[in-house]
């Protein structure tokens, strides 16, 4: 809980720092539009380790491999590991630090609009 804290202050940091060097300055809507970006970025990221993890794409790369393998035997294209081995992290951490972020932006967007 500690390491999530301290990355999702670590990326309200980079949102500050970001908004300010923007073209707008140091401003509500700035805010909102860079935190859209960072926490989406957090959330896309997450999702497509999610998707490699989950062995959602193995299927989809072995097939690619056997279309597209010239003189391959059928012992390499079975030695090859699939991406759900490749990729050990866990998604989790990208997505506990790019919810909140929305949840702030969502927050900011309220009080820009009222």
């Amino acid at each position: 809980m500690k390491k999530i804290t301290l990355l999702f202050l670590f990326g309200q940091l980079i949102i500050f720092i970001l908004s300010f060097l923007s073209n707008a300055g140091l401003s509500l809507l700035s805010y909102i539009n860079t935190s859209f970006y960072v926490g989406g970025l957090f959330l896309f990221v997450g999702g497509i380790v999610y998707i490699f993890r989950t062995g959602s794409f193995d299927f989809f790369n072995s097939s690619m491999r056997k279309v597209l393998s010239f003189k391959h035997t059928k012992e390499d294209l079975e030695t090859m590991r699939t991406p759900s081995e490749v990729f050990s992290m866990s998604p989790k951490v990208f997505f506990h630090i790019g919810i909140p972020i929305f949840l702030m932006m969502f927050l900011a967007m309220a009080f820009y609009y009222s």
